[in-house]
């Protein structure tokens, strides 16, 4: 409504007699523009406050610092500095709105979720918005499209994953007999170990590890040379430096240790008082408890080995064992390691591909640096700290996409291929020949067919 109309709405409720004053007429003129002024204002105001309407600001590229300052002091930069959000460089104005939309719907529906952890990474790439997020598995996965740097937009996938598997190691180097080692399993579950056991000092005939928390005794019946590592992997065979170990590897829960004259199984595990008695060939290591676990080293004497294992052992088998074993103890220093996965308490991880970063982190910043990849993933890590729940440690991984291969297998029967030859027709001053007919066995072909033969 116009101001002269507003004014000449106001003079009809006038009386019919007041209605033609020229000075009440000024009065009601003057109050129309007025509130033709204060109309304007309200409605300037309440673009300025909906993220649509809001004046906004052109993108010019990367601009510099004042030109960066321009676009935050427009109607849409305010707007967005009430959620604490500024424009970055090479940012629309059409984008920027829809990150404060985002950033609001993300708030309102919950954000230390994994999937408002995956939008919260969808405007670190200034992908489209909504991103595509679903689940495989345990896993929340991503779907973006994000912009090239020719204007072009290409698929991005990033994975987010709770409780993630996490390779620990713990290696002690130069241990001898009586030392104790701990290892820490910080997971949230048993943890299978993989123990390198490697032959510092000089060779080392029949190593004992011992479990503490288990009471098992891991047991190599063979000699590790100095300088070789002997590999122990659960329900596999022992390997000295990447090759299968001619010698068999014993897990036992020693309960007491008899003399020679006593043979037979009952005699060493079997016997009354015995509990918990355990002797297996099958190569299972040990599990981590949670917590600390403690193991110790040590060699057998050759009668404390015959004790241990006669009438428990193939008499080839106990005759080589006790064959390496040495009359006294002695246990030479020697390098352990251990490594195990576990799976991390109150830890998140975010996958992301390597082969991309965004165009306006490979373009010169303010300092006159080029962001890059380290970059991204700086800003990645602070998006994460400020979505996560507190106390819920946040880790970025990158991976290497690799193209994608097919392996194709056909089976077929070997094909048989006949070929006679007639005889060739004899002409006039010559000899009749004959050739007789050669049988030819095609091998089978890579896509199922016969090679043939000519």
């Amino acid at each position: 409504m116009t101001p002269a109309q507003r004014s000449q709405r106001m003079v009809g409720y006038l009386p019919p007699a007041l209605q033609n004053g020229e000075k009440i007429r000024l009065v009601f003129d003057t109050l129309a523009q007025e509130l033709g002024e204060m109309e304007l204002g309200l409605t300037r105001l309440m673009r300025s406050r909906w993220y649509r309407l809001a004046q906004g600001f052109e993108a010019q590229g990367f601009e510099t610092e004042d030109e960066l300052a321009h676009k935050a002091e427009t109607e849409l930069g305010r707007l967005g500095a009430l959620y604490g959000l500024e424009p970055r460089r090479g940012e629309s104005a059409d984008y920027f709105r829809q990150r404060i939309a985002s950033m609001l719907e993300i708030h309102r529906s919950g954000l230390s979720s994994a999937p408002a952890l995956l939008r919260l990474v969808s405007l670190v790439y200034v992908a489209q918005q909504p991103p595509e997020i679903s689940w495989e598995g345990e896993d929340a996965v991503g779907l973006f499209q994000v912009p090239r740097g020719d204007g072009t937009t290409r698929p991005l996938r990033v994975v987010l994953s709770d409780k993630p598997l996490t390779p620990m190691r713990t290696r002690l180097l130069g241990i001898g007999p009586g030392q104790q080692l701990l290892t820490a399993n910080t997971g949230l579950e048993e943890a299978i170990p993989e123990i390198a056991f490697k032959a510092a000092e000089k060779d080392i005939s029949i190593p004992v590890l011992h479990h503490e928390e288990s009471g098992l005794d891991v047991m190599y019946l063979g000699r590790v040379r100095k300088g070789q590592t002997l590999l122990l992997r659960d329900q596999r065979a022992p390997m000295i430096e990447g090759l299968p170990a001619d010698a068999p590897l014993i897990v036992a829960h020693p309960t007491r240790f008899t003399s020679q004259e006593e043979l037979g199984p009952r005699a060493r595990f079997d016997a009354p008082g015995s509990r918990f008695a355990i002797f297996n060939k099958n190569q299972e290591l040990p599990r981590l408890r949670l917590g600390t676990n403690r193991w110790s080293y040590k060699t057998l004497t050759r009668t404390k080995l015959a004790s241990y294992l006669r009438g428990n052992l193939a008499q080839a088998e106990l005759d080589k064992a006790l064959a390496l074993a040495a009359d006294k103890e002695e246990a030479p220093l020697a390098d352990i390691q251990f490594d195990w996965i576990e799976r991390s308490p109150a830890t998140f991880t975010l996958s992301i591909p390597a082969d991309y970063v965004p165009p306006r982190l490979l373009q010169e910043d303010l300092d006159k640096q080029v962001p890059g990849l380290p970059g991204l993933v700086r800003e990645l890590a602070a998006t994460l700290n400020y979505g996560r729940a507190a106390g819920v440690r946040a880790r970025i991984e990158l991976t290497l996409p690799m193209p994608p291969e097919a392996v194709s297998v056909r089976e077929s029967l070997a094909q048989l291929e006949l070929l006679p030859r007639l005889p060739e027709k004899a002409g006039r001053g010559s000899a009749s020949r004959h050739r007789r007919p050669h049988f030819v066995r095609a091998h089978p072909h890579p896509h199922g067919a016969g090679d043939t033969a000519g």
